[in-house]
């Protein structure tokens, strides 16, 4: 089995139409449909169900579809790491993040490798913790920038931001006039959350605050992004616990206030493969790290 054996399935799965996928790979139907036959005849299974209604996965072609992409994904990716050392391809760093967090961090560290690393093509995906994850495994991420922990031995982590959690309510509220807010007293309100698949580790952090605190939340809504949350509290709808930064994105008709216990916070940092950590990503990390003292460094002033 070679790699263009692979890209010929793909292109046959994901268009499931033998003569689409011939026309995409720039070849004839024929030499196609033998290219797929060999390829099924070697592996011993059926990859597609071919009859009259047209061509479909077998249960053995979807479990092969994913194995085929990441191949293919951790192929390219192995070969343009090695042609950045003759010239022939780009120098790329893909970075992921999360979507309203770091956001000036983020660009910071941007702005420095840029100006360290010029030769550098900088591509950005806005993703979650869990995708990000995956995507460092699958070769489609350089870096990533996540919620902590990441249990994960293959990955190597470093710590950029403690985001603390602050409750925002309406300025009318009764509890706005208190500078800092007992979690027990938000047993009988109305509380807003974030959906727990967009932020698992901030809405499991909200539960167990909430347990230690002596209550169930009563949750009457999710949403996402912070500033649809927000609007909502400003709306009357209920209080939500968010990221302090979030203050700085939306203040109008809602207050901040910390917690009266000790502060939660989220911890968030840069990640990424220790299999694949080469100069680029290596100098990508330095930056990192000197902004984190930087930010560090001003912020004790």
């Amino acid at each position: 089995m070679e790699l263009r054996h692979l890209k010929y399935f793909i292109a046959v799965a994901e268009e499931l139409n033998f003569r689409k996928a011939a026309a995409r790979l720039h070849m004839e139907q024929p030499p196609l449909s033998r290219q797929i036959h060999q390829l099924e005849a070697e592996l011993s299974v059926e990859l597609f169900t071919r009859d009259k209604r047209g061509v479909s996965l077998t249960e053995a072609g979807e479990a092969f579809l994913g194995e085929a992409r990441l191949t293919i994904a951790q192929a390219d990716r192995t070969a343009r790491i090695a042609q950045q050392f003759n010239g022939t391809q780009p120098k790329r760093l893909t970075i992921g993040y999360l979507i309203c967090a770091f956001d000036r961090l983020l660009s910071q560290m941007i702005q420095t490798f840029r100006q360290t690393s010029p030769g550098v093509e900088i591509v950005l995906k806005g993703m979650h913790t869990a995708p990000q994850i995956e995507a460092l495994f699958a070769g489609e991420i350089d870096v990533g920038f996540v919620y902590f922990p990441v249990n994960q031995p293959e990955l190597l982590t470093q710590l950029v931001l403690r985001e603390p959690l602050v409750l925002v309510l309406p300025k009318t509220h009764p509890l706005a006039l208190l500078p800092t807010i007992p979690l027990a007293v938000l047993a009988s309100e109305p509380m807003l959350i974030y959906p727990r698949f967009v932020k698992p580790d901030c809405y499991d952090l909200i539960i167990t605050l909430c347990h230690e605190a002596g209550f169930q939340p009563r949750i009457v809504q999710e949403a996402t992004p912070p500033e649809l949350l927000v609007s909502l509290v400003e709306a009357g709808v209920g209080l939500a616990l968010v990221e302090a930064s979030v203050e700085s994105r939306h203040d109008q008709g809602v207050v901040y206030r910390p917690i009266a216990e000790s502060t939660p916070y989220l911890d968030m940092g840069a990640v990424w493969h220790k299999g694949r950590s080469g100069a680029i990503v290596n100098q990508f990390i330095s930056v990192v790290r000197q902004s984190i003292n930087f930010e560090e460094h001003h912020q004790g002033k």
